[in-house]
């Protein structure tokens, strides 16, 4: 009996080591078609199971699988590919993007409309429908997941958002540029044109459409696709087209919408609440053998967190009702949590559009106003646009299109030397926001929480500028971020039929 079941194990061991055995790696390389560019983020799945792995930014990819398995590869605008691998150990793939809807007319060069099966280059649109659903405010950073190899990267999309970088997978430049042009109903608009308080960027022009206006934005990203823009387009094309009037509509139309939106900010990185401010596990003590808080240290390393009374901060403010007193040295969980805000966006747009056999228009007018999740932060925006066609005769269509846009914005502060951005790393874990919101004194003294250390001989302050960073709601009262942009534009053409 004994050796049977010996000879029984050593079966199933045999068959276990010839399972690991018909695993082997597979590696490979993916490309594009149409250029021949590698092509990052491509999914890579062993067929029925669970187990797969993406290409890198080189489009590599490694995978552990089967001999006999089946590799099927997906990206976001390109074919679904399946490989077997059949033992084979390096299997490159050439991705092709995805044909679907190739009768569709879609915008291209300056603002002519062709068949998209036409066209001898690569083009993606996206559908205006798209930037009102979510009713995001910057319309290029809201491309972003949205059109396959366009990059967006920078400030978010989001309602208050700032600075936008737009890079076209495949095209770059040893200056570090590579941003393609953005033409909006035809006329170019280079980036130097929109030069805000924080610089030149894609954010304020982001923020100067309005969602509700755009009909589509086609990215043209071949260098055939911006011949007719020259150098300025050898980086790509972003095309937006905005909403017409209709012609042979007699009743005049009124269209009227609103958006109500409210955002929290979020997945705050883990911090530790066991040690509180200081560098050493004992507090230093006043002259009267009070402890007190490492008021000149910006970290947490310092005693444990256990309740033990000591004098904080705001203690030795004379103008404090707590001066002179002792309070617990306890961790605040959520202080980073708590300064930030339910901020929210309300939107509210009216157009008016119609036309008859020779003429059309539209008039839209958008209010805007958001109240941003850092205090004191907000953005308030106007739009009126105006969009008109008229038939002189069988030949010839002259079109107009002005746009305003007004922004008055109070935006949170920027860089690495602001407060909120030392929060994690520069910050102490006992300090109560509650007593920091309370930032200025009846007297004008402004509150802060890193002070220079008292006296040896009296245990008092008498200098109470901070030592690194300002009370974070001074930040936010006293020290704002503001621009204002007043952008007016429009376009007369003239469009001859021979």
């Amino acid at each position: 009996m004994r050796n049977k079941l010996t000879i029984m194990a050593l079966l199933a061991f045999f068959q276990v080591s010839l399972v690991f055995a018909q695993q082997q790696e597979v590696t490979g390389t993916v490309t594009v078609a149409s250029d021949g560019m590698t092509l990052p983020g491509v999914n890579v799945m062993e067929k029925g199971t669970s187990n797969g792995t993406v290409t890198d930014m080189d489009g590599n990819y490694a995978i552990e699988v089967a001999e006999d398995a089946v590799l099927v590869f997906s990206s976001l605008g390109f074919e679904r590919q399946e490989q077997p691998v059949n033992g084979r150990n390096i299997i490159d793939v050439i991705m092709t993007e995805d044909l679907e809807g190739l009768d569709e007319v879609v915008v291209t060069a300056l603002g002519i409309s062709r068949d998209r099966k036409s066209l001898g280059y690569a083009t993606q649109e996206v559908d205006g429908e798209n930037f009102t659903l979510t009713n995001e405010q910057n319309v290029l950073g809201s491309l972003s997941g949205r059109v396959a190899g366009v990059q967006v990267t920078g400030a978010s999309g989001s309602s208050m958002g700032g600075t936008q970088k737009i890079k076209i997978r495949g095209i770059n430049s040893l200056s570090g540029g590579g941003e393609p042009l953005l033409v909006v109903d035809g006329t170019p608009i280079s980036n130097a044109n929109f030069a805000g308080s924080a610089g030149a960027d894609y954010g304020n022009l982001g923020q100067d459409i309005n969602p509700n206006d755009i009909e589509s934005v086609n990215v043209l990203k071949g260098p055939t696709a911006s011949a007719l823009y020259g150098i300025r387009g050898q980086y790509g094309v972003i095309m937006i087209t905005t909403k017409d009037g209709a012609k042979g509509v007699k009743d005049t139309r009124v269209q009227l919408s609103s958006n109500v939106s409210i955002e929290r900010a979020g997945n705050f990185m883990p911090v530790q609440n066991m040690y509180g401010a200081g560098s050493s596990q004992s507090f230093s003590t006043l002259p009267n053998g009070d402890p007190y808080v490492a008021l000149g240290v910006d970290e947490s390393w310092g005693p444990r967190m256990d309740g033990t009374p000591v004098r904080h901060a705001w203690s030795f403010y004379p103008q404090d009702p707590g001066y002179g007193e002792l309070a617990p040295f306890s961790p605040q969980p959520d202080n980073i949590e708590n300064f930030y805000e339910t901020g929210h966006n309300i939107n509210n747009n009216i157009s008016i559009s119609g036309g008859n056999e020779n003429t059309s228009y539209r008039l839209s007018v958008n209010d805007t106003r958001i109240e941003g999740v850092e205090p004191n932060t907000y953005l308030k925006r106007n739009n009126i646009g105006l969009n008109t066609s008229l038939d002189v005769n069988d030949k010839i269509t002259v079109n107009s299109n002005v746009n305003y846009a007004r922004n008055d914005a109070q935006r949170p502060q920027q860089g690495s030397e602001y407060g909120t951005g030392y929060f994690v790393q520069w910050f102490q874990r006992n300090i109560d926001m509650n007593k920091l919101e309370n930032y200025q004194y009846a007297d004008g003294t402004f509150q802060h929480w890193n002070l220079r250390s008292p006296s040896s001989t009296t245990g008092e302050i008498t200098n109470f500028s901070p030592l690194y960073w300002n009370n974070p709601y001074f930040e936010a009262y006293e020290n704002t971020n503001n621009d204002r942009r007043d952008r007016f534009e429009g376009v007369i053409s003239s469009l001859s039929r021979l």
